[in-house]
């Protein structure tokens, strides 16, 4: 019997990028290295692409491979990490000679992603038609509102202000880019971001050990390097949203707030993103600042799909959903609110993973799934789940209209 649910609000994604990405080549479901090559090699060679969906691990690609392609800029399906064409290399070398130059250094990557995410949403663009397709893709999973963790900029959030959508998009941004926005969209901005480590795809999440193949994750700053970035942020009275991956930067980024907390520096609200490791040590710790863990249900197919640079131990702590509720005490909808990166967005994937994970400790149910979505503002239409218990499926039965 389907399961009836209001459309989600999704409180993790990306919607200035993601909607500009509309349209550009998207890699995520080739089957092989063949497939994704014969897709790259028609593409234009007197004009930059950009081309999404990239997961190094299914679709290992060689220098060689590369070499024999238009002008593209390949970004990683995590969006931390990509590989420049020689052709791309050569249109770029005279506007950005330092990303041509270290674009093949991960550190210099993480350090730079806000930079490049920029250059992403430039290269793609954003248009008013690119968003409205977006949002109907949004829709079509369930999904009623999101938030936007990162905006891209001046030009971005105009765009997005003048959606259909503008009341049911609130957004974030980092603080290169809030300092450089008019005063009516710092106004409107609820909150800033700030990064303390990679992603597993790039291999560069501070995990406590290290990947398969000795790659060791990358914290972004030092402890009192993240200590200082934290407190400057402070006189903007704004939330604040922390990525944090590996529970090494969980842990430093909960002793940088423990500093300013014990120094009257207190946020309007302080959510930790993703979270995907962390320990039960920390989850209390971040209990006992009043802290909002946002994660991602659907990356628990992550302990299936990156066995590849992940030890068993390692993939059966992801997403320990069951410690953080039935041990510390967090509250989906409350403390614990979910969203999807994007990575895909909708319930039926994050329910997928939910009620069929690989290990038991990542298991939601799907009241509780809901409640950490959380129902989409204004009077919406119920949707239907199907749930296959046999076949461990889950599908959308229709979406918005």
């Amino acid at each position: 019997m389907p399961h009836r649910f209001a459309p989600i609000f999704d409180h993790h994604s990306h919607v200035s990028l993601y909607a500009a990405l509309q349209g550009c080549l998207d890699l995520s479901t080739c089957a092989n290295p063949a497939a994704a090559l014969r897709l790259m090699r028609a593409l234009p060679e007197d004009r930059l692409s950009l081309v999404r969906g990239w997961h190094s691990g299914r679709l290992p690609l060689s220098e060689a491979d590369l070499a024999g392609l238009p002008p593209l800029l390949l970004v990683n399906f995590s969006l931390h990490g990509l590989r420049l064409s020689p052709g791309a290399a050569e249109m770029l070398q005279d506007t950005d000679s330092e990303l041509v130059a270290r674009h093949a250094d991960p550190g210099w990557c993480e350090r730079n992603l806000d930079r490049l995410l920029v250059l992403y949403g430039r290269t793609a663009g954003l248009t008013p038609a690119k968003l409205e397709a977006w949002i109907q893709s949004l829709e079509a999973t369930g999904t009623g509102a999101v938030e936007d963790l990162l905006l891209t900029g001046d030009a971005a959030w105009r765009v997005m202000r003048a959606s259909r959508w503008a009341d049911r998009m609130p957004w974030w941004t980092v603080p290169v880019i809030f300092e450089a926005l008019p005063a009516e969209a710092k106004a409107e901005c609820a909150g800033l971001k700030v990064f303390t480590d990679g992603a597993l795809g790039a291999r560069t999440a501070a995990l406590a050990e290290p990947f398969l193949d000795g790659t060791p994750g990358l914290l972004l700053h030092t402890d009192e390097g993240l200590r200082q970035a934290l407190a400057a942020l402070h006189p903007h009275g704004k939330a604040l949203a922390i990525h944090a991956i590996g529970d090494r930067a969980i842990g430093q980024a909960l002793g940088a707030l423990e500093d300013l907390d014990r120094q009257g520096l207190r946020f309007p609200l302080v959510r930790l993103e993703h979270l995907q490791f962390i320990t039960e040590a920390q989850a209390r710790r971040a209990r006992d600042l009043g802290l909002v863990l946002s994660m991602q249900p659907n990356f628990t197919s992550d302990s299936v799909d990156y066995g590849d640079r992940l030890g068993p131990d390692m993939l059966a702590r992801n997403n320990p959903f069951r410690m953080l509720i039935d041990r510390v005490g967090f509250r989906p909808g409350r403390d614990l609110i979910f969203g999807s990166d994007g990575m895909p967005h909708g319930l039926a994937y994050a329910a997928r993973w939910s009620l069929f994970p690989p290990h038991e400790g990542q298991r939601l149910s799907l009241t509780e799934l809901l409640a950490g979505y959380g129902p989409a503002p204004g009077d919406l239409p119920a949707l239907e789940l199907a749930i296959d218990e046999t076949a461990r499926e889950v599908r959308l039965v229709g979406g918005l209209r």
